[in-house]
């Protein structure tokens, strides 16, 4: 996978998407998924998975990445907008033109100012759960409550006309290009916008739109007639249909791809392998060539809830007592995990190795006994999503911490509502079971939404450790105000040593690597660097 980038600044990549050589329109493809997405409004979306089908399918935004398929750059590039964003002033103010000829599935036009409705709903009850990055840049004081109580526009939104946008921020934003990738920009109509019912009535603004929608089991995706090729640079629409599945666990997605026969042949996971048919896939040619595999920019973590945890000698001993090693033989071994031992993962511009805690494969309990010998300990929470494949990681952690001394009581949670429980500060948990990976190629995409403490809410929050420190906060925003992104990789490096040196407030479990099956009569597919899932955009079905 290539770690080369470019951006468009100009707008010059052309539309349509470039054709897929040899394929065809028509047929139905599947892709099979574990459970239901938490959510679907585009202001409330933000698990990788989710907005890996969702932006590869039906949400557009300002803004987009054209992902290599062959080890080519990744691109920045302008979406429903024409470039990635023009700024005079040093990145104050960011004008974004529309394309034209853009229309929601109805057939009513995109403007502006349904641009601008979606980023003022999101700073409301309805974009809680989304990503806060141009929220947090327009209104750092979070004083605006959104369209409902406040009115529109968000503050320093304006639209001169039904092709423009401006954001007009009170402090610098170099990479406010990379913050308008984010579905925050998805546009939603006004007259059209059903509040918490727009989970449900949203409008398709990409290739496809909902046909069928059966709660809890899938979502039916036909072509949306009112999507323009000429203005999308990054999408094709080859399937007639796409089949949106719920339910299929881990270990049926394999099993339903190791040996395909009928709609299973059209079939995508978007789980990787069970971790007990890695080996199998690994040595059998004609499977591995179904795979897509790689590293990612994720990185499974535990969260320490330092609210709870509060002392920092507590926190390194969980680092130097957790047993990293079994954690990856059952992700599957080195196919689909690599041991962690950084805040950033290696994909991540400013990335470099270190080891503040070393414990070996599986952990030093002899080493984090001595840090707490004198420490009076409570029962720690550790709290996990609810799904098959942590069944047996939950007993591996409270093994493996119990030997240094700790006492571990686990708290399984529906995996539907995980990260929006966990997300509630007041929650009772003490180690949270979460992945993050950036939602642009820039480490301020992991430090800025995991230990910024000024931008803890009352809900919808994704620093799970609640950490707040006024140093590494400062530290943080003074990093991100740097217009060279390059230049300040080595900030970043030395920020990710210090953080777990100093502070502790996470145990890096394992850098997330790829290993996907997909049906033999499915084209088109490849890693998605952004999302760690197929990236659908050139998917198709092969005769």
């Amino acid at each position: 996978m290539s770690h080369q980038f470019e951006i468009d600044h100009l707008g010059q990549t052309p539309t349509p998407a470039p054709a897929v050589p040899g394929a065809r329109r028509g047929g139905r493809v599947i892709l099979l998924a574990d459970a239901p997405p938490e959510h679907v409004d585009p202001t409330q979306m933000y698990i990788g998975t989710t907005l890996g089908v969702a932006t590869g399918i039906f949400h557009r935004t300002l803004t987009g990445y054209i992902e290599s398929h062959d080890g080519g750059p990744r691109k920045l590039v302008g979406d429903l907008a024409t470039d990635t964003g023009r700024t005079t002033d040093g990145g104050l103010t960011w004008t974004y033109t529309l394309r034209e000829g853009l229309r929601f599935e109805d057939g009513t036009p995109i403007t502006s100012h349904d641009v601008a409705h979606a980023v003022a709903r999101s700073f409301s009850s309805n974009g809680v759960y989304g990503p806060q990055f141009i929220q947090q840049a327009l209104d750092p004081e979070r004083t605006y409550q959104g369209p409902y109580e406040d009115g529109t526009p968000a503050p320093g939104v304006t639209t001169p006309d039904d092709r423009t946008i401006v954001f007009s921020l009170p402090g610098a934003q170099p990479g406010f290009p990379f913050l308008a990738t984010t579905t925050t920009t998805t546009p939603v109509p006004a007259d059209r916008d059903t509040r918490e019912a727009y989970e449900t009535s949203w409008l398709a603004t990409g290739p496809y739109r909902v046909k069928e929608f059966v709660p809890g089991d899938h979502y039916l995706l036909e072509r949306n007639p009112h999507w323009d090729p000429a203005t999308d640079p990054i999408r094709s629409q080859y399937p007639d249909e796409i089949l949106w599945q719920f339910g299929v666990a881990r270990d049926e997605q394999t099993e339903r791809l190791l040996e395909p026969t009928g709609d299973d042949a059209l079939s995508v996971a978007t789980f990787d392998v069970a971790e007990d048919r890695v080996a199998q896939v690994e040595s059998d040619p004609a499977l591995l060539a179904r795979v897509i595999g790689g590293p990612t920019a994720y990185l499974q973590y535990v969260y320490i809830n330092t609210r709870r945890v509060t002392d920092p000698v507590v926190r390194r001993a969980l680092n130097y007592a957790f047993d990293r090693g079994t954690l990856v033989e059952l992700a599957g071994g080195r196919a689909a995990a690599e041991p962690g031992t950084t805040i950033l993962a290696p994909m991540v511009p400013g990335y470099r190795h270190h080891d503040v805690f070393p414990s070996g494969p599986h952990g030093d309990p002899v080493k984090a006994k001595e840090l707490i010998k004198d420490t009076e300990l409570r029962p720690l929470v550790f709290a996990y999503p609810d799904t098959a494949p942590n069944a047996p990681v939950a007993p591996a952690v409270k093994e493996a911490l119990e030997k240094a001394g700790f006492e571990i009581v686990l708290r399984p949670v529906d995996k539907g509502a995980f990260y929006s429980l966990m997300g509630n500060p007041d929650n009772d948990c003490d180690l949270i079971y979460g992945v993050w990976g950036p939602d642009f190629p820039d480490a301020s995409g992991v430090f800025d939404v995991l230990f910024r403490g000024d931008r803890i809410t009352a809900g919808g929050n994704m620093n799970l450790s609640y950490f707040d420190d006024a140093e590494i906060t400062r530290e943080i925003a003074r990093l991100g105000q740097e217009p060279d992104r390059a230049a300040v990789a080595e900030g970043y490096a030395e920020l990710d040593r210090r953080l777990m040196e100093e502070h502790a407030p996470v145990i890096p479990v394992y850098y997330k690597r790829q290993f996907t099956l997909f049906g033999p009569r499915v084209g088109g597919l490849f890693l998605s660097a952004q999302y760690f899932v197929p990236n659908l955009t050139r998917m198709h079905v092969v005769d």
